[in-house]
């Protein structure tokens, strides 16, 4: 006989589900971890920490840690092994996700825009290789996930850790991954020295080429937030892009990037447009007119299994005049996520 996620197992988890957050050079960001052993170690996604010029870390219960350390990561997997100065603290069993089945009932616990402890719940829907490729298993769910849920535990029944929740296809119903908790099991036995965040950003920039690599970059990727689809080409220091429009649209609209190798991430324009149509206020006729715009975009890191970034540009909800070519609200800097389709 099954067991049932009882609140009884939840109370169990919880005090082990860690909130993290940290500031980069665009932002606040928040995400979740889970405590892997007593003496402060968390395992969570490599993208929640990458970027972070300094972190922290707060305990169910409510403690604060101002420093990390970073002991392993994977940037294939988008898994880091962090640190912080704990003594005695709660810890979440790991499972074998090699026993994982489709179907298995599972809760995801962590802290969504911030809201630490939120729990949802559902099931295994496969065990699947990674959507872009990149040579390693996920496991696909439809319990519910959204920012801020990156990082945090996949549990199974038995209130054990079988995944780490790593990414969300938004604009899809229920499709919701995380990385194999045996992967983190890996990394635990090969700890390394210490790192700081600086530290880590300098390794993860001068790390050697993969050979596993030599495909390239996937061609495809979509918008977590908008669920658009561009293709990417990728020449030496440059990225090149464009919104995958069908042949109707494209006789009207138009949308590319160019951005350039700038630091540790790229910067460029993206080139945008096409023909809108508005009411004559003389004639009550249908006039025409051919807008045009170029805006900044960045991309802040850049993987073969997620592109993170800003773009600035109409906030959601803002009006556009197509007489004016013109939005009624000012532009404005706005995040975003890409994963390969």
């Amino acid at each position: 006989m099954r067991r049932t996620l009882s609140p009884s197992i939840v109370a169990k988890i919880s005090p082990a589900v860690v909130l993290i957050k940290g500031e980069t050079s665009t932002g606040t960001i928040l995400g979740s971890g889970l405590i892997v052993s007593r003496d402060g170690k968390i395992a969570t996604n490599l993208h929640v920490i990458r970027d972070l010029k300094n972190a922290g870390v707060q305990l169910a219960s409510g403690e604060i840690f101002d420093t990390v350390s970073v002991l392993a990561f994977d940037d294939r997997k988008d898994l880091a092994i962090i640190r912080i100065a704990g003594f005695d603290l709660p810890s979440i069993e790991l499972g074998n996700s090699n026993e994982v089945r489709s179907g298995e009932r599972v809760v995801v616990i962590g802290s969504p825009r911030g809201l630490q402890g939120t729990v949802t719940t559902g099931v295994v829907s496969a065990v699947r290789d990674d959507p872009s490729g990149a040579g390693f298993k996920v496991i696909q769910t439809d319990a519910s996930v959204n920012p801020g849920n990156s990082g945090g535990p996949l549990l199974n029944d038995r209130a054990q850790a079988i995944g780490i929740v790593t990414s969300k296809l938004r604009g899809s119903e229920g499709l919701n991954f995380a990385v194999p908790i045996n992967y983190v099991r890996g990394m635990l036995e090969n700890l390394q020295k210490p790192l700081s965040l600086d530290e880590l950003r300098a390794s993860l920039a001068s790390a050697r080429s993969d050979v596993f690599k030599s495909y390239g970059f996937p061609t495809l990727w979509k918008s977590l937030s908008t669920g658009k689809l561009r293709s990417l080409r990728f020449e030496a220091a440059f990225i090149y892009a464009e919104t995958v429009l069908s042949e109707e649209q494209r006789k009207v609209q138009f949308d590319s990037y160019e951005l350039k190798k700038d630091g540790e991430g790229y910067k460029g324009i993206i080139r945008s447009g096409g023909t809108c149509a508005y009411a004559s206020a003389w004639n009550r006729s249908t006039e025409y007119n051919r807008c045009t715009f170029e805006r900044k975009i960045e991309f802040t890191s850049v993987t073969p299994n997620r592109i993170e970034g800003r773009g600035f540009g109409p906030p959601d909800g803002a009006k556009f005049d197509c007489k004016k070519c013109s939005y009624s609200i000012a532009p404005v800097w706005t995040p975003f996520v890409w994963i390969p389709q």
